[in-house]
């Protein structure tokens, strides 16, 4: 089957997926956000991902907690704001990417370069790439990536390329019955100035935005 980028605003709220990557997105900037700007590789230019798995606990991949806003940054944390998670768990894991994890050596393993790529790889273990999360109707798969794929990862995405592989190609790209839809908020590269602002503020802040009337 396909793959199908779309971009993260209301225009596109009818379509299957977009609810899931929603929260995607609210969970990346809750978790690179505790990490951007402290001297780790993660700036305001570094883009970041999420994949939506199945929950594989043995994996180390339980089922996400949703984002209910928040809390006050602890005592001596300083900026970097602590998630507020909510109940009942998200039905599915998220594996996260970034541009600079494989570089910068900040995760363990062959990643792919790019933050979707990086999510993507990150999700092989024990040499197998984990389940897909899937919708019930249509077997849609679930991926968002803040920057709009580049001309090479998306034809690494639907299969080509060099490198570490797309793990996914062969439930994907050779006749598999997976959709992977793939959401993105910025265009590539003319949107990496608003990533790059966007990544300037506070996580509260960025919380509200993607709750709000532009995503």
């Amino acid at each position: 089957m396909p793959v199908i980028c779309q971009q993260l605003i209301p225009a596109n709220a009818g379509l299957a997926t977009y609810n899931v990557a929603k929260e995607l997105a609210r969970q990346t900037v809750a978790q690179f956000g505790a990490v951007r700007w402290i001297g780790v590789g993660i700036a305001g230019a570094s883009c970041c991902a999420a994949l939506a798995i199945n929950p594989a606990p043995a994996a180390f991949f339980p089922a996400g907690n949703p984002l209910m806003g928040f809390l006050p940054p602890p005592a001596g944390v300083g900026v970097i704001s602590v998630p507020n998670f909510g109940v009942p768990a998200l039905p599915y894991a998220i594996v996260y990417g970034n541009s600079q994890l494989a570089p910068g050596g900040l995760a363990l393993g062959p990643l792919g370069g790019h933050a979707e790529r990086a999510a993507l790889t990150a999700s092989v273990a024990a040499g197998m790439p984990l389940p897909l999360y899937l919708l019930p109707a249509g077997g849609h798969a679930v991926l968002f990536v803040e920057l709009h794929p580049c001309p090479g990862c998306l034809t690494w995405l639907n299969g080509g390329g060099g490198g570490v592989g797309n793990p996914y190609n062969g439930i994907i790209n050779t006749g598999g019955a997976t959709t992977l839809d793939v959401w993105w908020k910025w265009p590539h590269p003319a949107g990496v100035g608003q990533m790059n602002m966007f990544h300037q503020q506070g996580l509260a802040a960025q919380l509200a935005q993607i709750n709000g009337p532009t995503w």
